[in-house]
This record gives structure tokens, C-alpha cells and sequence, in this order.
């Protein structure tokens, strides 16, 4: 076996002071603390299209609402209109 290549194992990080874990977690602290600030960021925008974009629904729905009472006045004038005919023809017959 003059060809074999020897892998030698891994070896541990050396052991760190309570000063490195410290100064790790508060660098990991600081991290999550700017991905929550970005999201609450990002979260805030989101809220803010979806009320411009209710607004708009809102708007769009009085406009279909106040359509819908032009037709309904209109309606109403043909229904009498076609009622008054009605009798008219009633009256010319008879």
C-alpha cells in the first residue's frame, strides 16, 4: 500500500472564551434584529398598498353602486312609460 493517502481527521475549534461566545451572540442579536426590522419594514409597505388598494375597491364599488341607481332610474321612467301605453292601447280598442 505505498500509494495510500492517509485523511486525517478533523480536529475541534479550540474552545472559545466566554468573551467570543458573548461578542457572537450579540453579533448574531444584531442580525435578526435587522432582518426583524426589514420584515416589519416590508410589512408595513405591504399594509400600506393593500389600503390604497381597498380605497380603490371602494371607490370603484360607489361608482358600480351609483351606475346601478342611474339604471334603476331609467327603469322605473320605462316602466311607466310602457304603462301609460299600455293603457292608451286599452283605451283605443275598446
Amino acid at each position: 500500500m505505498t500509494g495510500a493517502k492517509i485523511i486525517p481527521f478533523p480536529t475541534r475549534n479550540r474552545i472559545a472564551s466566554d468573551q467570543d461566545k458573548l461578542a457572537h451572540a450579540l453579533e448574531s442579536l444584531r442580525t435578526a434584529l435587522g432582518e426583524q426590522r426589514n420584515a416589519l419594514s416590508d410589512w408595513r409597505f405591504a399594509m400600506t398598498e393593500l389600503g390604497i388598494g381597498v380605497a380603490g375597491l371602494s371607490h370603484s364599488l360607489a361608482s358600480y353602486r351609483h351606475t346601478l341607481g342611474d339604471v334603476e332610474d331609467r327603469l322605473s321612467g320605462l316602466r311607466q312609460a310602457s304603462t301609460r301605453l299600455a293603457a292608451w292601447a286599452d283605451g283605443a280598442r275598446g
